[in-house]
């Protein structure tokens, strides 16, 4: 790592007082190279936190496979409270040593955590637990926030923005910067929805004043501004979300998120979402060219990057162990 360019004079000053200046600047050097060739350099760094291994709940989460009724609720609650427990014991800035068996994503500088995980209903639906770690600062004390959704059946609105109690369940898989609010990110996820359709969606997340709100006008689309974006489709399909760096060169393109564009397998099915899939194009959410201006939809993107798999989780519901995938 390249040293700091006023350390070697802040720390060596002291015993050169008497040389000249150019004598001071040849020492310098001298002893600069010396301690890089030998090891002994070493530049101001931030110390590795410890992984967050989150190990210790499997056990605990295990017992939301085969749960009836209430009980499903009473095993949730306990996975927060011991989940919580863990967090308040961790090194706020500890990386997250992701499990299969929940959902866990972060921030890049890791003052935001989510956890997410979810369980079967008899009505092939499912209910929806988390947990969201924060800090307002990098220095602020660490806030919790618990989860909890009863049920997928209901598609999420697009224009409403919510508060943690009112939270519409997802499993959440990656998390992308806002732009423009440093206290706004983009949580893409999964959404069980019920027998006939599966949802993804881009979920804004904000550290607000009041603390975590879900939704926000973010997201410039077809129909104007949408607080979420929400791409419902046939269960049976696989349907592409995925965050793709910036690219530069020839074939380079911004930072984007890129999904499939969802289109009807006969044009008079247009609306019914349960034979909605890929037409093997895509479209992408890319940042405003203008200041502060929100993400805007880009129709038709190419896909110049091979879409890699989702973040893969562990289906609870026995007859249908599906995996989340591209």
């Amino acid at each position: 790592m390249k040293p700091p360019s006023t350390a070697p004079t802040a720390f060596y000053a002291p015993a050169l007082q008497a040389a000249s200046r150019s004598r001071n600047m040849h020492a310098l050097r001298i002893v600069h190279w010396a301690m890089v060739l030998i090891g002994l350099w070493t530049a101001p760094t931030v110390a590795k936190s410890q992984a967050l291994d989150l190990s210790s709940l499997e056990v605990l989460h295990s017992g939301l496979r085969s749960c009836e009724g209430a009980t499903c609720k009473t095993i949730s609650d306990s996975l927060s409270s011991a989940l919580m427990e863990l967090l308040v014991e961790a090194d706020p800035n500890a990386e997250i040593e992701g499990p299969r068996f929940m959902a866990a994503v972060q921030s890049g500088d890791r003052r935001l955590k989510v956890f997410t995980w979810n369980w079967a209903q008899s009505n092939r639906t499912s209910s929806y637990g988390g947990v969201v770690a924060f800090q307002r600062s990098e220095d602020a004390p660490l806030e919790l926030t618990q989860l909890y959704d009863d049920s997928s059946a209901d598609a999420p609105s697009t224009q409403a923005a919510v508060s943690s109690s009112d939270w519409h369940g997802a499993l959440y898989f990656d998390m992308v910067p806002d732009p423009v609010d440093k206290d706004t990110w983009m949580l893409l996820g999964w959404d069980d929805a019920d027998a006939m359709v599966t949802r993804k969606v881009i979920e804004p997340i904000q550290i607000r004043g009041r603390g975590i709100r879900f939704g926000a006008p973010t997201l410039n689309g077809t129909m104007g501004m949408a607080r979420r974006w929400v791409l419902e489709f046939a269960d049976a399909v696989q349907v592409s979300l995925r965050y793709q760096p910036e690219k530069k060169g020839k074939d380079g393109h911004p930072r984007r998120i890129v999904f499939d564009h969802l289109a009807p397998s006969e044009p008079h099915l247009t609306g019914i979402t349960a034979y909605y899939g890929p037409d093997m194009t895509f479209d992408a959410f890319v940042p405003g060219k203008k200041a502060n201006s929100p993400w805007q939809l880009a129709p038709n993107t190419a896909p110049i990057q091979a879409l890699p798999s989702d973040r893969p989780f562990v289906d609870p519901r026995p007859r249908n162990r599906r995996e989340n995938q591209p």
